[in-house]
């Protein structure tokens, strides 16, 4: 498999549980375990912003900052591909 298409479906599982999370905040009732996936979602916000503050010197504009919130790891091996 190529390494690109690994990495779009990576980032297509963790946008599912991104969704999982808000809607684990917005509407808890509709999602099974609401507290899993809002726990969940703290870790990733703190993971995620010590790659930002770990992997600054790799971050070539906002839009990389952003999408390293929401995908981490995956975004910097993105990166790491372009360059």
């Amino acid at each position: 498999m190529d390494v690109s298409f690994r990495l779009k479906i990576g980032k297509g599982l963790v946008s599912i549980v991104w969704l999982l999370i808000v809607a684990s905040v917005i509407a808890p009732s509709q999602v099974p375990f609401p507290l899993v996936f809002q726990g969940i979602g703290i870790f990733l916000v703190v993971a995620h912003i010590i790659e930002i503050a770990v992997f600054k010197k790799r971050m070539r504009g906002p839009g990389d900052y952003l999408l390293t919130m929401l995908f981490g790891s995956l975004q910097l091996k993105t990166i790491r591909i372009a360059a």
